[in-house]
């Protein structure tokens, strides 16, 4: 074979020599960038990030969560509550300056939200229930969506948010958000407002133990990246209450009158200390009033969940009230009470205010922990009658042909009824003192249809066919017996 044309047969492994280059240096790169992946490198949640890596330094604006504690979804389960020992995962976010706007950012022009109260609350309050497992998973709360429904909100006005020890990353999450707002959005803009005594879904794992209080406080504080917090709820009171109450299922409202004495409210009765746990919830209420003197709470709240909170969150406040140092609570949140099922609250809101001097109160989910929706959660604890009666309710709305369906129809009506129980202005410049609903928001549209809804109502766009539509729903709930009824906790031992 002539040299010509050997060297033409054995050209390719001449002229490979710098693509085996290519390859190797590939490999290479891929076996690195492996190493630094099992190493656990630390990422920062966006998808803008062009210094995915190690580069990255933490400081009093960022903080870097390890790749493998992301994965770690356990940590982050509602019913397996961050201990207050344990590392506490963190969320990292550029400045919002880096984000580019989206046009489902862009808020609707109309009506502004009405600020109003002893605490100039706005009309709404962000629920950030929300930024919890429950509800979304951790695809959704690591992304930017949760930047994005914050940002939303607060250009609409809703400036006070609402969040929960108990919440799995709810206050990790919020708290690194608001963070990441700050140069559109200071601290000084708006409240936050969160709860502590519960860390788990039963009995057992609540803890109002002054200790333990104070702890979870000021972890709250350093997830929320905040010096102060505008208000600190004791979580759900009626779970380490005694029980003072003639049944724990059905309707309530007959606390008030008929059935007071049974239920620990007639007159006389305020100050009494019914058992320990009458004064344990008093024990850590004490704690709270120590935070708030050395200014790291502005105010002090209770709040109650689903089954039979309401005269138990009366007799507490009465509690609080009638033994020193005689101060009134500051605020009340009442949970699944103002619904389109259940109104049972608004009974309860002049009594709350005359007898036990509450300066604010607000209610919460006006959807009944989505009872009210087509698609009912599987571990809503409604009975199957219940259940069968929102079905029908459902197709009430759909054959209304009203927008929205049920969802809108009971979110209208929660903001609407609420109100008609408000302090009216004495003079007709003054606002009305009417009380916010705590809505639960997971992504920017809900929030521009909350806003939209509740500017429906404020300016009784279609009040009379909305109406007729309610009343239809509360005579479907009211025919299966189950209108104003509460059901007992699931978690509640008999």
């Amino acid at each position: 074979m002539s040299p010509t044309r050997g060297f033409m047969k054995h050209w390719f492994a001449i002229e490979a020599i710098p693509l085996y280059a290519i390859i190797g240096f590939a490999m290479g790169g891929g076996a690195w960038y492996l190493t630094r992946l099992a190493r656990g490198p630390n990422v920062v949640w966006t998808n803008n990030n062009r210094e995915p890596w190690n580069t990255i330094k933490p400081d009093q604006s960022t903080k870097l969560i390890n790749v493998n504690d992301k994965l770690e979804k356990s940590a982050f389960r509602l019913d397996m509550v961050i201990p207050l020992d344990s590392p506490q995962p963190t969320f990292v976010i550029p400045p919002s300056a880096n984000i580019l706007d989206t046009l489902e950012e862009i808020p609707e022009e109309g009506l502004s939200l009405t600020v109003t109260g002893a605490f100039r609350l706005p009309a709404l309050i962000f629920g950030g229930g929300s930024f919890s497992h429950q509800y979304n998973n951790d695809s959704h709360l690591e992304s930017l969506i949760p930047l994005r429904t914050v940002r939303t909100a607060l250009r609409y006005g809703i400036t006070a948010f609402d969040t929960s020890a108990y919440y799995g990353p709810s206050e990790i999450v919020l708290g690194t958000v608001l963070k990441g707002l700050e140069p559109e959005f200071p601290r000084s803009s708006y409240q936050l407002m969160t709860k502590c005594g519960r860390y788990g879904a039963d009995r057992e794992a609540f803890d109002y133990s002054p200790k333990t209080i104070r702890r979870s406080v000021e972890r709250s504080l350093a997830r929320l990246n905040t010096n102060y917090l505008d208000v600190v709820y004791l979580h759900d009171i009626e779970f380490v209450a005694e029980e003072i109450m003639p049944k724990r299922t059905g309707d309530h409202v007959s606390a008030l009158d008929a059935d007071s004495k049974l239920y620990g409210l007639a007159e006389g009765q305020e100050a009494n200390i019914w058992g320990d746990g009458d004064q344990r919830v008093l024990d850590a209420y004490t704690e709270l009033r120590k935070m708030k003197s050395e200014g790291l709470i502005k105010y002090i709240g209770i709040t109650g969940m689903f089954c039979y909170p309401l005269p138990t969150l009366l007799r507490i406040a009465l509690l609080i009230l009638h033994i020193p140092p005689f101060e009134a609570v500051d605020i009340l949140l009442s949970y699944s009470h103002s619904n389109l099922q259940n109104s049972a609250f608004h009974a309860f809101i002049a009594p709350l205010r005359a007898r036990a001097h509450i300066a604010q109160l607000v209610v919460a989910s006006p959807l009944n922990m989505g009872l009210l929706t087509p698609c009912i959660p599987a571990w809503h604890p409604a009975p199957a009658p219940l259940r069968a009666a929102v079905g029908a309710a459902v197709d009430a709305c759909a054959a209304a042909g009203w927008p929205g369906g049920l969802p809108d129809v009971a979110l209208g009506y929660a903001m609407r009824k609420v109100n008609q129980f408000g302090i009216r202005a004495q003079d007709e410049h003054e606002a009305a003192e009417d009380v916010p609903v705590l809505v639960g928001l997971s992504v920017p549209e809900e929030v521009h249809k909350s806003v939209k809804i509740w500017r429906e109502v404020r300016q009784n766009m279609d009040l009379s066919k909305r109406q007729e539509i309610e009343q239809k729903v509360i005579n479907i709930f009211n025919e299966s017996g189950y209108l104003g009824w509460s059901w007992a906790s699931p978690t509640v031992k008999p």
